[in-house]
């Protein structure tokens, strides 16, 4: 319930821009949940543990996205298109060291700044 809080936090903070929500400390997580806006992801995580992931995508913006995620050249995840309000759970294996990237897919999105990257932790 606290990775909730702290998603809705986010938006709330960044309603109406497209800055880059501040990214969350804390120890590697095994559940990300991704909040989509225009043009932004809010996190609940700033790092990720090795191994399944579960991730949970909620849209709350007023327009349709989606998400990818990669690990280097691997994708290890993709959301439908959502429309506001809607939300997916994606079960994704992580690969300890490297960094997953999220990209919104939908033409001029990730343009606008809808891409950001989740560390992923040396360890496990």
């Amino acid at each position: 319930m606290r990775s909730l809080a702290a998603v809705a936090a986010l938006f709330l903070a960044g309603c109406g821009t497209t800055e880059p929500a501040p990214v969350p400390t804390g120890p590697p997580a095994g559940e990300l949940r991704i909040g989509m806006q225009e043009y932004a992801f809010g996190l609940s995580a700033g790092a990720l543990e090795a191994g399944p992931v579960t991730v949970v995508v909620t849209n709350a913006g007023g327009a349709a996205h989606d998400v990818v995620l990669r690990q280097g050249d691997q994708e290890i995840g993709r959301s439908d298109v959502l429309s506001p309000g809607d939300s997916q759970t994606l079960e994704v294996q992580v690969e300890r060291g490297s960094p997953v990237h999220l990209e919104c897919t939908l033409t001029g999105h990730s343009t606008a700044g809808m891409h950001t990257s989740v560390a992923v932790a040396a360890g496990g």
